[in-house]
């Protein structure tokens, strides 16, 4: 086989087998069916296999105790460019998606995942895969950016511009099912049970192929009332902990009102939750559990009152229009679990720096599929494994260039201890909507204190900004 991970440098080609992780092959186990269930503006911190004692999410949870849990799963700050990442096995920015890609007429946002884009589907399906996305899309509009155009077999969700027509209004956003044209869908209430019922359509007509099916559901993305009233009733009366605003008197709302916009939030994630239960169940009744690798992620992370914000990575600051550029925790950190049984210990937990570009470089490794790509991201099956002595990513390093809403050029760089994050506009220089940022994660988790300015972390920040520099350079960020 030929593999090829791009290292921060370099390209590493690897001839004939996986070199480390030769002996890591599964020939004599026949390829595992895959399921990646990706959520939208799920926050790490709203699962209660990660410790939330409020959000009711038991089949999340049971992914949570069956496999691995990553307490430091990375991916992007907003919605497209995370998609992106997580499909190719790149950087955003290496497919020339830099932000969300707006609704609205194709002229005017036409960008989009350039055609011939190889894909998680497009490796699969050249290994023998069915392959299907159910739900979300979001990398482009019209016929040439269709998922059909990217490896996948079966494709029913969103997809903004209807064949041959231009859609210029929001409200009129189309979603197609079995090709027809279905306005409005994304209101209404039972709309992620009827993309699940789809899902399970897909794996039971599964045939004989090994399948790959990227579950992309559209929850807990506002607007949150289009949901059903059963996934409300968890949080019918009950006192939610909520952040506290004090610290940020910008927040123009209420504890009370805050209050109620968690119990929202955690509904919608309970709607998911219920229907991610339908899926795995089917996989039981099918017997398929242990002959399927499941990933469960969040696409970006989300802000309800932490740092006085409702949002991502283009965040608002409550009860206001001003838009907040960031990268906190809170915006990068996902959900991030695996799960297959046999394979990966139940219950098992680590804390390597991971990333959503990790994913198509593991599941090349596990199918053995053969490829020339090259890739950024780094293959997790010794992870999985719970090899020892793995060597791994001493640090992480990402883009956010927000050039939707506000624009602010984002360069981040977070290590076990330390977090920087430069605040750029588009010619390099500081950018007037955000300060450079340092933050000392073992003191300061919740990101709370800049510390850029400070003179007596200059020689942290300047050792962080080299290394930020080297991979900016390495990694070709314009």
């Amino acid at each position: 086989m030929i593999y090829h991970l791009r290292s921060a440098a370099s390209v590493i080609v690897v001839m004939g087998t996986l070199g480390p992780f030769a002996n890591l092959a599964h020939a004599e186990t026949p390829r595992p069916n895959v399921l990646l269930i990706y959520t939208d503006d799920h926050a790490q911190w709203a699962v209660g296999g990660y410790g939330n004692k409020d959000v009711h999410t038991p089949h999340m949870d049971r992914l949570v105790a069956d496999g691995m849990r990553f307490t430091r799963g990375f991916t992007k700050a907003v919605c497209s460019p995370s998609r992106a990442m997580v499909l190719t096995g790149l950087y955003s920015h290496r497919v020339g998606i830099p932000d969300f890609i707006p609704h609205g007429n194709p002229v005017v946002s036409g960008n989009g995942l350039p055609p011939g884009t190889s894909t998680i589907a497009t490796v699969l399906k050249q290994a023998g895969y069915r392959t299907g996305l159910i739900g979300k899309w979001h990398l482009g509009y019209g016929a040439k950016f269709y998922p059909q155009k990217f490896g996948f077999d079966v494709a029913e969700g969103f997809r903004y511009i209807a064949p041959d027509k231009e859609i210029r209004s929001v409200g009129k956003i189309p979603f197609l099912l079995d090709g027809k044209e279905m306005p409005r869908f994304r209101y209404d209430k039972q709309h992620t049970d009827i993309l699940t019922d789809r899902a399970i359509k897909f794996i039971e007509n599964r045939g004989e192929q090994p399948f790959f099916l990227y579950l992309s559901i559209y929850l807990p993305h506002l607007p949150w009332e289009a949901i059903p009233d059963e996934d409300r009733k968890h949080y019918e009366g009950k006192n939610l902990v909520v952040p506290n605003l004090s610290r940020h008197p910008e927040a123009a709302i209420s504890n009370d009102d805050l209050r109620e916009l968690m119990r929202s939030y955690y509904a919608n994630i309970s709607c998911a939750d219920r229907n991610i239960g339908r899926v795995l169940s089917t996989l039981d009744s099918l017997d398929l559990t242990k002959d399927t690798l499941v990933f469960f992620i969040g696409d970006n992370g989300f802000s309800v009152g932490q740092h006085g914000l409702l949002g991502k990575g283009n965040a608002v600051v409550l009860g206001t229009k001003d838009r907040k550029p960031n990268m906190f925790d809170d915006s990068v950190l996902v959900p991030f679990v695996a799960r297959w049984p046999g394979v990966i210990e139940a219950g098992s937990i680590s804390d390597v720096m991971v990333s959503t570009i990790d994913v198509l470089p593991t599941l090349i490794d596990i199918t053995e599929t053969e490829t020339q790509l090259h890739l950024d991201g780094r293959s997790l099956l010794p992870i999985l494994k719970s090899q020892r002595g793995v060597k791994w990513r001493d640090e992480y390093c990402d883009t956010y260039d927000m050039t939707y809403l506000k624009e602010d050029h984002m360069r981040m760089i977070r290590t076990d201890e330390w977090k920087l994050v430069l605040h750029l506009n588009a010619a390099g220089k500081p950018s007037p909507h955000g300060r450079h940022e340092l933050f000392n994660l073992s003191a300061d988790p919740g990101e709370l204190k800049n510390l850029y300015d400070s003179d007596n972390f200059s020689q942290v920040r300047r050792s962080l900004e080299a290394k930020l520099h080297k991979w900016i350079a390495d990694y070709d960020v314009r």
